[in-house]
């Protein structure tokens, strides 16, 4: 039950909380269908994975702040002024009672039903291989590149961070041998980052004819480069932006410094095709 360091009764009770002030007006069932099944306190990685899924309610909301997403299919786009203005509601209940309200805010605006949290479903989901399937949008690929090039897993394992230690990265690497295999191990990853790394040179990279866009908001933006690396190869830091602003549609709504940063990418790429 230590596996990844939690205590049951303080996760019960926190579980408890969650799940029935943001529904307190509602029947019993209606509440409790927020999750979309049984939550069993003797399966860890159910419980790794259910804490990684609260976090990503912020992650994702932050990774994807103010981007012009409305065309992928989205009701809104929830914006971190969105969570705060509910986490900072004093008349919604305490802190973890606004957490609540951000989960069901969440869900609503992606058209789901319930916190799917369980670890085998989310496994079975990333074997799949057919076109058809969920994996095929980009997650399946997205995490084979995690565990062979660049160790990218979100972890707990920041000390300062206010959800918990309860998805380390042992938690990640469980995942890639789970989905792809027993050898995909830590020594397995930890060798893979470095060819990586010597491959591209790392923070020693020799680029050419590359721009290295980043938003300031974009938690990603820390792997790459925010300062220019040459003349050839210059960084565009867009101060208020998020994860691949440049690349979503233009909007009336779009800062200057997002327009100015798109008109330039064009530009240098027009002058690079032409050369």
């Amino acid at each position: 039950m230590n596996m990844f360091g939690y205590n049951n009764l303080y996760y019960l009770i926190f579980i408890i909380i969650i799940l029935f002030y943001p529904c307190f007006d509602q029947p019993l069932h209606t509440c409790t269908s927020r999750l979309c099944d049984d939550l069993d306190i003797s399966n860890p990685l159910d419980i790794a994975n259910f804490y990684s899924t609260l976090a990503g309610n912020f992650e994702g909301v932050v990774q994807y702040n103010k981007d012009n997403r409305k065309f992928e299919g989205a009701k809104l786009n929830v914006t971190i002024d969105d969570l705060c203005s509910i986490m900072v509601n004093e008349r919604l209940g305490d802190p973890l009672a606004r957490y609540g309200f951000v989960i069901s805010l969440l869900l609503d605006t992606y058209s789901q039903k319930c916190t799917d949290f369980k670890y085998d479903s989310m496994i079975n989901d990333l074997k799949k291989t057919n076109w058809n399937s969920s994996a095929a949008e980009g997650g399946r690929q997205w995490t084979y590149q995690t565990c062979t090039e660049f160790a990218y897993f979100q972890s707990s394992d920041l000390p300062s961070q206010p959800f918990g230690h309860h998805f380390p990265l042992n938690f990640s690497v469980q995942q890639c041998m789970d989905i792809f295999g027993q050898k995909f191990n830590e020594e397995f990853i930890q060798i893979a980052v470095n060819r990586t790394n010597i491959n591209y040179g790392g923070y020693a990279m020799k680029a050419s004819k590359t721009v290295f866009p980043n938003g300031s908001i974009d938690p990603w933006h820390a792997l790459s480069f925010t300062e220019t690396v040459s003349p050839d190869a210059p960084a565009i830091y867009i101060d208020g932006t998020a994860h691949c602003a440049n690349m979503y549609p233009a909007a009336d709504t779009d800062p200057p410094q997002l327009t100015q940063a798109r008109q330039t990418i064009q530009k240098l790429i027009g002058q690079w095709l032409s050369e």
